[in-house]
């Protein structure tokens, strides 16, 4: 971990380098257009969205939320999650389309080479998203309908000492806001497996 630690700090560190020569404004400029700021920020904001929305389920996760915070926030996060949210990157997103300029900086317009290497540095973090999702389709055993179902089916264990913790608080304080700060004892895994958390992964809507 800390070679992986080091040698990700070295590369880090090369690839600011050239942000700090005479042209560095002209590729920090390129870099915060196209990578910082921009497309792919959006797209990965938006299959997180529809990733825990739509996939493990809004409604689990609004009651996962009471589990942490100890009551139930408002339904306009709920109708936010669902459909304000994505609805909005969505329209975003096609607008960026519809409404591009090329890069300039000042009155110095990039050549077309630096707007190929801009789209590339964005789909360098986007590609990953449908590309991870091909791989899994093409790489997992059964008819399309099955691996897309198994895809999309959260595959969800909380871990031993929060559920075991969270039991441990109910019975004693008949409450809880947060089991994480309750964690204490021995706990074992016959304990563990025999208790059934529902709550937090809806197995009861």
């Amino acid at each position: 971990r800390k070679k992986f630690t080091l040698g990700m700090t070295v590369f880090m560190c090369l690839l600011g380098l050239p942000m700090i020569t005479r042209g560095g404004i002209y590729v920090f400029q390129l870099m915060d257009f196209y990578a910082a700021s921009g497309l792919s920020l959006l797209w990965c904001v938006f299959f997180q969205t529809i990733a825990i929305c739509w996939v493990f389920g809004a409604k689990k996760f609004y009651l996962c939320i009471e589990e942490m915070i100890g009551y139930r926030v408002s339904m306009y996060w709920y109708v936010c999650w669902v459909f304000l949210a994505p609805a909005f990157m969505v329209f975003i997103f096609v607008f960026y389309f519809v409404r591009y300029s090329p890069i300039t900086m000042g009155a110095y317009h990039y050549p077309a080479w630096g707007e190929v290497l801009g789209f590339a540095i964005s789909l360098s973090s986007m590609l990953w998203v449908p590309g991870y999702a091909i791989y899994y389709l093409l790489s997992t055993k059964g008819s399309w309908s099955e691996v897309l179902r198994q895809g999309v089916t959260p595959v969800i264990k909380p871990r031993k000492e929060a559920v075991m913790a969270e039991e441990k608080a109910r019975l004693t304080y008949q409450d809880v806001r947060d089991v994480e700060l309750n964690i204490e004892g021995d706990l074992s895994d016959e304990s563990f497996d025999s208790y059934d958390s529902k709550k937090c992964l809806g197995e009861d809507l």
